[in-house]
């Protein structure tokens, strides 16, 4: 079965990292210039793991989505128009965000794309403290624009978070800030001073999470899980009923304490492994299996790949009994 992976150490050069492994899906998107020279080929391409390509139609092996023709390897990042009404963002006043995408090379505005994790546009807003954290959805506007609306708590610098495959391009995650009225501060003094946790075990609402690395202490360069064990808050017992959430049973958005580098990352239990004997993979999740029907937990394991030593902060979200719960946890990455 033919594939292509796209070269880690090549790809954090220049900027963009997508990561894969048999134990987790996750890219890094750094802050320097992607590459202005597209490539010109393209192939069959699962939405959900961008990595894995094809010369042929079919299925992916990790996950069963149907593969979509695409320009994988075209590093350019689409022109992204994005704009606020009030133009002037006040905190604790309702904001309405608006998004347009256009084509690098033609210019024209993008109006098709892939559905990836169950939307075709997932966004992300957090604030320059790493205290607030908002992984929402927009909507599509019959102009082809994108548009939701958000309420930010409290005067400050943000980075708002884009992650959308336009049809017949390549993923896309690009980062853009927002300053409300009001932010007096300066922006270096003013960023994250992250203390990595030595509590490892959190309660949100009805799931206790105690998470683990491995490595113990994450190393810049190298892939590092993250383990967590999910218990009922009220019983203590091994949580075996957690829902899965846009596809996958978790979703863990990794942050430097700069902002510049980040990772969207999702679990094992959405992808499939490989036969030893050469066969057709074996799915854990088999595809067209009805998600809602399905229950996962009590371990859940995230993967990343620290570009840089220094603080990062996870945040993971978890679905049970209909509602998400988002744990942050904050750890560090050191030189080899």
């Amino acid at each position: 079965m033919p594939r292509r992976k796209l070269p880690a150490i090549v790809i954090i050069a220049t900027l963009a990292l997508l990561l894969a492994s048999s134990a987790a899906i996750a890219y890094f998107q750094s802050s320097l210039e992607r590459g202005s020279a597209p490539d010109e080929e393209t192939a069959w391409v699962c939405p959900m793991h961008p990595d894995y390509t094809m010369d042929v139609t079919g299925k992916c092996p990790r996950c069963g989505m149907d593969l979509v023709r695409a320009a994988p390897f075209d590093v350019r990042d689409y022109n992204f128009d994005f704009r606020t009404e009030p133009a002037v963002v006040k905190p604790g006043q309702r904001t309405t965000m608006r998004f347009k995408i256009f084509h690098p090379g033609t210019g024209e505005q993008v109006k098709k794309f892939e559905v990836v994790h169950e939307k075709q546009y997932h966004l992300f807003v957090i604030s320059q403290d790493m205290e607030y954290f908002q992984h929402i959805h927009p909507e599509e506007q019959a102009d082809g624009t994108w548009t939701i609306d958000i309420t930010l708590p409290k005067a400050g610098y943000y980075k708002v978070l884009s992650d959308f495959m336009p049809s017949g391009g390549a993923p896309q995650f690009i980062a853009r800030p927002l300053v409300t009225a009001g932010y007096n501060g300066d922006l270096e003094s003013a960023s994250a001073h992250l203390i990595p946790d030595t509590n490892l075990t959190k309660a949100v609402d009805d799931i206790t999470a105690t998470i683990a690395y491995d490595p113990q202490t994450c190393i810049v360069g190298l892939y590092c899980h993250l383990n967590y064990h999910l218990t009922d808050t009220a019983t203590g017992r091994p949580i075996t009923d957690l829902q899965t959430y846009l596809g996958a049973f978790g979703h863990t958005l990794i942050m430097s304490e700069d902002m510049v580098d980040y990772v969207h990352s999702h679990p094992l239990d959405i992808l499939a492994m490989p036969d030893d004997d050469g066969g057709p993979p074996v799915f854990l999740i088999p595809p067209g299996a009805d998600l809602e029907k399905l229950r996962g937990g009590p371990d859940v394991t995230f993967e990343g790949l620290m570009p840089k030593p220094g603080n990062y902060r996870a945040w993971t979200q978890f679905r049970r009994n209909g509602k998400v719960h988002t744990f942050a946890f904050t750890f560090k990455a050191v030189q080899p």
